[in-house]
């Protein structure tokens, strides 16, 4: 896992240069985190990662001398899921991404500049205006196939699932499951996760519509009916649980262990009811940034 702290870095200061009725426009923060209770909770989510066996690399250990000034910019390179897109059946590659809002435009470039230096080669990079951010991105073997769960609407847009389909079904990909949110969902990990081979989270008002986009055709389907016919059971999670505590918003480490905040008890124990394997993490200073585990870890695949 690719994973930044910054509050090792001069971003910190940054969030407190401008009023706080500025801050979410300007820097995309709700408030400004305690500098030593943020990096000690992402200490925890490290510690976390690499007590279950998960190799962890600091973005500011791989990228390129010339990008490292960038990460004293913006606090926002915590979310390194943002700004590439790796696949696990394509080891070894990634698409970069297209960050919507101003202050994110950057990372791409830093997050490449990594990636490169870690051997793997990009496969696809958006044009213009088609911004693609990697939370709105879930990889998912449905029945065999190689799909992607894509949500489009306030970072990203339609537009980019067609260049998605147009450059990589069937070569890497064989079909797409494009899903509308409403605007007050940031990306799809904030609504929807599947968890487990049979198992799916999912905060049902932040979802509009949803279409199965393969090489031949755009098909309009109800994507949790979609997946509950190939074996995934939702769990429901209310809005105010996605939104305040991050309640979908995790990361799966494969073999049904996925790491959470310790935030929402009763999600925690639905999952573990169903032999899921849940680690907690502290999420009071992370929470902050509006992003959770899933945000703030990038998968490298081998």
């Amino acid at each position: 896992m690719l994973v930044h702290d910054p509050a090792a870095t001069r971003a910190f200061e940054r969030l407190t240069e401008v009023p706080s009725s500025q801050l979410e426009r300007r820097f995309l923060f709700r408030a400004v985190p305690d500098r030593e209770g943020f990096a000690r909770e992402h200490a925890d989510l490290v510690r976390t990662l690499r007590g279950a066996g998960i190799e962890v690399v600091y973005l500011d250990q791989v990228a390129r001398p010339e990008h490292l000034a960038r990460l004293d910019e913006n606090p926002n390179h915590v979310y390194t899921r943002d700004s590439a897109i790796t696949l696990p059946w394509l080891p070894g590659h990634f698409i970069r991404g297209a960050m919507r809002k101003p202050v994110r435009r950057k990372e791409p470039d830093v997050m490449a500049s990594a990636l490169g230096t870690l051997g793997l080669t990009e496969i696809l990079a958006m044009d213009g205006d088609h911004f693609l951010e990697g939370g709105d991105v879930i990889p998912l073997a449905r029945e065999g196939r190689r799909t992607l769960l894509v949500g489009f609407g306030p970072r990203t847009i339609r537009p980019s699932l067609e260049a998605l389909r147009e450059r990589l079904i069937p070569g890497a990909l064989d079909e797409l499951i494009g899903v509308e949110l409403v605007a007050e969902r940031m990306n799809l990990d904030g609504a929807l996760v599947p968890v487990a081979d049979d198992t799916v989270l999912v905060e049902p008002t932040s979802i509009l519509r949803s279409w199965l986009i393969d090489e031949q055709a755009q098909t309009p389907v109800e994507v949790v009916r979609l997946l509950a016919g190939s074996g995934v059971e939702a769990i429901e999670v209310t809005r105010a649980e996605a939104t305040t505590m991050q309640a979908c918003n995790c990361v799966c480490l494969g073999d049904r262990t996925l790491v959470m905040y310790d935030l929402c008890e009763r999600v925690t124990s639905e999952l573990r009811a169903r032999g899921i394997d849940v680690l907690t993490i502290p999420g009071t200073e992370l929470i902050k940034g509006t992003g959770g585990p899933r945000c703030m870890t990038r998968p490298i695949y081998d």
